[in-house]
């Protein structure tokens, strides 16, 4: 255990499963402390980020939820001592046919999506500013951020609005705090499988490299981001599907 993120502190939400969960796992493999957020229960990110030496402690948030997150990042602000690192990963799909996408199903997702993203990172970047040294922070959006996809309208708006969050940060908080996005493709994740199997998905979907991506591809992505190859870039989206973005 220890790596190039040794002393620094860390918060992922979205930590209980998929891509928010392996990116804790990797950002305490390599060192950091890391503050797991979700609505969901996150003790088995826990247990496996201390079975492999690495150390994490676990908040039952909504990131929808203003006062929540408020007092849950600072909670974890005063446990770490610090905040270095913070990833907005929590996110859902739940849309259908415009004509029968209800307010309440739009707002669901865009309350998740973009709100908690909006959420996540004004607390983070309010902490890091506070501590006077600087820090990283990285969005999780999706390459459908820019491009359309059938039937998921508030899903598509909600990722293109967090890279307009991204770039603004980016630009505002420069060059202390630097803001990036990752746009995943289709990824195997609890996500991705509530609706079609990996191999369907990677099929209808044309993927060159000819299957879906995995959680921890993802997160060595993040790993890049949060470390020196990340040094020199802020305001960027980084794509990671596979070649599906060409179809």
């Amino acid at each position: 255990m220890g790596g190039f993120l040794d002393g620094k502190t860390a918060l992922v939400t979205g930590a209980a499963s998929g891509i928010g969960a392996a990116i804790a796992q990797a950002f305490a493999d390599e060192g950091a402390h890391v503050a797991l957020i979700d609505r969901a229960d996150t003790s088995a990110t826990q247990g496996h980020i201390e079975k492999a030496g690495g150390r994490a402690f676990g908040l039952q948030r909504d990131v929808t939820d203003e006062t929540g997150m408020t007092q849950g990042v600072a909670e974890a602000v005063a446990r770490l001592g610090g905040l270095d690192l913070s990833v907005a990963s929590a996110g859902i799909s739940d849309d259908g046919p415009l004509t029968e996408t209800s307010l309440a199903d739009w707002s669901r997702v865009i309350g998740v999506n973009l709100t908690g993203v909006f959420l996540t990172g004004r607390e983070a970047i309010r902490a890091m500013k506070a501590h006077g040294r600087g820090g990283r922070v990285i969005n999780i959006a999706s390459d459908h951020a820019f491009f359309g996809w059938e039937e998921r309208s508030a899903y598509c708006a909600s990722k293109a609005g967090v890279l307009g969050l991204t770039r603004v940060w980016a630009k505002e908080f420069g060059p202390d705090i630097l803001v990036n996005a990752i746009c995943p493709g289709p990824v195997e994740t609890p996500l991705l499988l509530d609706d079609i199997t990996p191999e369907i998905m990677a099929r209808e979907t044309d993927i060159p490299l000819g299957r879906v991506g995995q959680p921890d591809e993802i997160a060595a992505v993040a790993l890049a981001l949060a470390g020196k190859a990340g040094s020199f870039t802020t305001g960027q989206s980084w794509s990671v599907n596979g070649g599906s973005a060409m179809r």
